[in-house]
């Protein structure tokens, strides 16, 4: 009887093992199946337009970096997708929420979104940047001719003549006074003369020194002269130069005393209303820039990939994009949140982002390799 007791217990335990094993097998199973059968045969993805990551071309087909992408990830899951475009960020919470949208193709990564919205791994780390006005040749001449006729540099010019002038006519007065006369106000004023012209390489050569002393006096004035003329022709020349690049807005820290614009609800209109600037918001980036061209404002601040690829297909002889940025931040995919998308995106993005294909398109795009 014991025995068989032992048999019996023993066979409940080892069918007890079994059941155990295969809940275990059966559970496994849709994790296993999960990514196939938890993704929608076709995503509703939200965008806006933001060049170069989201375009339309000419044929008001989409193309951009982050289509690419998208298309490279759906394809990789064997699903479709359809793009909804949208004019602003501001509806892509209530859509995200609401779940009218599987998937927003590209936004920044904040704190605000993050609390309800799921981001898939980023793609791309950016920052803001400055967009100015092209300041033109007419402002550059402007300041030329206001510095030619400034009294600092009409005095500082009559001093060097009046200089140069005596000193000649010191050594000239009573061996040469036919061409620079023996009285000091009429030797003066020939002496002034006779350096003015040899200053500007004109050289009449009505007047020439005939001593010792004034000759070495015309070999010092005429090195004199080179160097001042080389240094006021490269001073037009940088003044010129600047007035392309630069005007109200040379950097941040100009930001406080001038129009400033960006587009509403974003990291970078946070950044600056944290710094304490005044911001005038828009909808949209291109409707800051046209702002911008149209000298409704004195700088611009965004993306600045976006703000580049901007000025150099839009604006390239109105605007210009100063270097450096101001902070940074990451570009990235959202979703709602717990949505089972996220993990079978997630490892799709990293296959795609390490091919080297990914470097080929993001070289296309933004003009430079990832």
């Amino acid at each position: 009887m014991k025995r068989k007791k032992t048999d019996s217990k023993t066979s409940i335990g080892t069918i007890a093992f079994i059941a155990t094993i295969c809940f275990f097998i059966l559970s496994a199973v849709p994790t296993i199946a999960q990514d196939k059968s938890s993704v929608p045969k076709k995503l509703i993805v939200g965008t806006i337009i933001l060049p170069p990551f989201v375009m339309k071309g000419p044929s008001s087909g989409w193309e951009g970096l982050s289509i690419e992408l998208l298309q490279a990830v759906t394809r990789d899951l064997g699903i479709d997708f359809e793009l909804r475009e949208y004019s602003s960020t501001d509806y892509f919470e209530d859509a995200v929420v609401n779940e009218e949208l599987d998937l927003v193709l590209a936004i920044n990564v904040t704190e605000k979104f993050e609390l309800i919205l799921d981001y898939s791994n980023p793609y791309y780390r950016s920052g803001s940047a400055i967009a100015v006005k092209i300041e033109g040749n007419i402002h550059g001449w402007s300041r030329v001719v206001e510095r030619l006729f400034s009294m600092h540099f009409i005095g500082f010019l009559v001093l060097l003549w009046l200089i140069a002038g005596a000193l000649v006519w010191f050594f000239e007065s009573r061996r040469n006074n036919e061409m620079f006369g023996d009285r000091i106000v009429k030797g003066l004023g020939h002496g002034i003369w006779w350096a003015a012209v040899t200053m500007t390489t004109v050289g009449y050569g009505d007047k020439a020194p005939k001593t010792f002393g004034g000759r070495v006096v015309a070999i010092l004035w005429m090195f004199a002269s080179i160097i001042l003329i080389s240094s006021f022709t490269a001073a037009i020349t940088t003044s010129l130069t600047m007035g392309e690049l630069r005007g109200k807005v040379r950097g941040f820290h100009d930001l406080p005393n001038v129009r400033v614009g960006s587009m509403a609800h974003t990291e970078y209109f946070k950044y600056l209303t944290e710094n304490g600037i005044t911001v005038m918001p828009f909808k949209s980036i291109q409707d800051g820039m046209q702002a911008l061209a149209e000298n409704k404002l004195d700088a611009f601040v965004a993306d600045e990939i976006v703000l580049k690829h901007l000025v150099k297909t839009q604006y390239p002889a109105h605007l210009h994009v100063l270097a450096g940025t101001l902070n940074h931040y990451y570009i990235s995919m959202a979703m709602p949140q717990g949505s089972r998308l996220r993990e079978p995106l997630n490892r799709v993005l990293l296959r795609v982002m390490e091919n080297e294909k990914w470097d080929m398109l993001v070289k296309e795009y933004l003009g430079f390799a990832s």
